[in-house]
């Protein structure tokens, strides 16, 4: 039985097509320019503050885009990032009170490890297609968010100093847990796994469960980002002073559009993380900008749907 299909190539690295190229140029283009602007316009945005405040927020969600970029390389997307992140966020401020911080913390992530193996399950075992897998994680999960507490905010006291300033030698909780995540990711590339899609460009697409390394891999992936995404959920709640149901709405669709948009391809294959870190660092220095002039939040998630649309344009060609 052939394991994985073979998608090897005879060079000695991961090929970048020309419109990959051309996206992450002119992204790159549109970031710089709105960070001139911004910072010449607003007052404020290129103080040491709002620098800390903006790398803080690409640390932020690079934590689920990281594992993000690598299960869609894998032919798979997780569609329940934002449920299972509002979800853990609630977890938190509701158990906090009654067994501490600390315990409500891992029963919190321990959240998001099964929140991710449930999704696993369903895409291997059960052979759900992912997309509508995890989007029905997503509803369920958003759901109990909302149930559980009856629909209101939770508080979890003396929480904001921790996810707002650097509690560690200084650096923020964000940046602690994304570098953890990307030498996770470091040591995947180093991997055998991780070497040949340095080769091919691929990690190996998986259409078919029979073998059991297949499930196990896939299953990985998913666990993973649910725990990613628990993380996302309870920095969030840290940063906020509570557990919000309406917490991290749009997450999946920044995630995915960042992957697709940084090199990534839903069928799989194409290692883009670099590229996906490219397009949060875009996507939050405009963000950013449009908050400190005052525009009116509600434009964020219409230019998050209207970015998704792109990338799913873009990226229809390249599967074709």
């Amino acid at each position: 039985m052939v394991l994985f299909p073979d998608h090897s190539v005879t060079t000695t690295s991961a090929p970048v097509d020309r419109r990959t190229v051309l996206t992450r140029t002119v992204l790159a283009v549109i970031g710089m320019l709105a960070f001139v602007v911004f910072s010449f316009v607003l007052a404020g945005f290129f103080s040491v503050d709002n620098m800390i405040t903006l790398l803080n927020e690409v640390a932020l969600a690079g934590i689920v885009a990281v594992p993000a970029t690598f299960l869609m390389m894998s032919g798979q997307v997780d569609l329940s990032v934002g449920g299972a992140a509002a979800f853990a966020g609630v977890v938190l401020a509701a158990t906090a009170p009654g067994v501490g911080v600390l315990t409500a913390a891992l029963l919190a992530a321990g959240s998001g490890l099964l929140i991710g193996l449930g999704n696993g399950l369903l895409v291997t075992i059960g052979r759900v297609n992912s997309i509508a897998a995890t989007f029905a994680t997503m509803a369920l999960l958003r759901g109990l968010a909302y149930l559980v507490p009856g629909g209101s905010a939770v508080a979890l006291a003396g929480s904001r100093s921790l996810g707002d300033t650097g509690p560690f030698a200084g650096i923020a909780l964000a940046a602690l847990v994304f570098g953890a995540v990307a030498l996770i990711a470091g040591v995947l590339s180093r991997s055998a796994l991780g070497r040949r899609s340095r080769a091919t460009g691929r990690l190996p697409v998986v259409d078919r469960f029979d073998g059991a390394r297949e499930r196990h891999w896939m299953i990985v992936l998913f666990v993973v980002s649910g725990a990613s995404a628990a993380l996302f959920g309870l920095i969030m709640a840290w940063q906020r002073g509570a557990g919000l149901p309406a917490a991290a709405v749009g997450l999946e669709l920044t995630v995915v559009s960042a992957v697709l948009l940084g090199g990534g391809h839903l069928a799989g294959g194409a290692r883009s993380v670099a590229g996906t870190l490219l397009v949060l660092l875009v996507i939050s220095i405009v963000g950013n900008g449009l908050a400190l002039a005052n525009v009116n939040p509600y434009v964020g998630p219409v230019l998050s749907a209207a970015l998704l649309i792109i990338a799913l344009v873009i990226d229809r060609p390249r599967r074709r």
